[in-house]
C-alpha cells in the first residue's frame, strides 16, 4: 500500500509554506518542503499564486490517498495578516481544483497534538520533533506550522 501523501500548508503575509509528508507516528516523515513568496498588489497577483500552487498540487498521487492540511490563519485581537489570509484562501481553492481534500487545523489544538509540556510552545516542540540538530537550514515559522499541520491530521488518522 502507497502510504498518505499530507501538504501540510502555511500561510504568512509574504510565503505559502507546503511541507510534503508521509506516514503517520514513528513512521511520520517530512519530504520535500517549498516556500512559495508572493505579493498581492493587484488582482492578477492572486492568479499567479492560485497558478503556482495548482502547479505544485497538480503532481500529487491521485488515488484518494492524499490530501491538504491547511494551519488556519488566526482572528481576533492577534489576527493574521490580510495578505496570509487571502492567500490561505487561494491555496484551499487550488486545492479544490485539483480534487485534494482539505482538512482546516487550528493552531490551538496544535499544544496537545505534539505532546507538549504544561508550559511549552506548539512552536518551540514542532521544532524539537521535526527539525533536531538544525537539520532544515530553512526552518522558519511557516514551515513549523506547514509540517505541525500535516502531522496533526496524519495522527489523527491513525485514530
Amino acid at each position: 500500500m502507497i502510504p498518505r501523501v499530507i501538504f501540510g500548508l502555511n500561510t504568512t503575509k509574504k510565503a505559502v509554506f507546503i511541507a510534503e509528508t508521509r506516514g503517520a507516528g514513528k513512521a511520520f516523515a517530512v519530504g520535500r518542503v517549498r516556500r512559495v513568496p508572493f505579493q498581492l498588489l493587484q488582482v492578477s497577483d492572486l492568479a499567479g499564486l492560485l497558478d503556482n500552487l495548482s502547479a505544485i498540487f497538480d503532481h500529487a498521487p491521485k488515488r484518494g490517498n492524499c490530501s491538504v492540511a491547511i494551519l488556519k490563519c488566526s482572528g481576533g485581537r492577534f489576527s493574521s495578516a490580510l495578505e496570509a489570509i487571502k492567500a490561505e484562501a487561494v491555496a484551499e481553492l487550488a486545492a479544490f481544483q485539483q480534487g485534494l481534500p482539505v482538512i482546516e487545523v487550528r493552531p490551538q489544538s496544535l499544544k496537545k497534538a505534539l505532546g507538549c509540556a504544561t508550559d511549552q510552545k506548539w512552536r518551540e516542540r514542532a521544532r524539537q520533533m521535526f527539525n533536531k540538530n538544525a537539520a532544515r537550514e530553512f526552518w522558519s515559522k511557516g514551515l513549523d506550522g506547514a509540517i505541525s499541520a500535516a502531522y496533526k491530521v496524519a495522527a489523527d488518522g491513525e485514530k
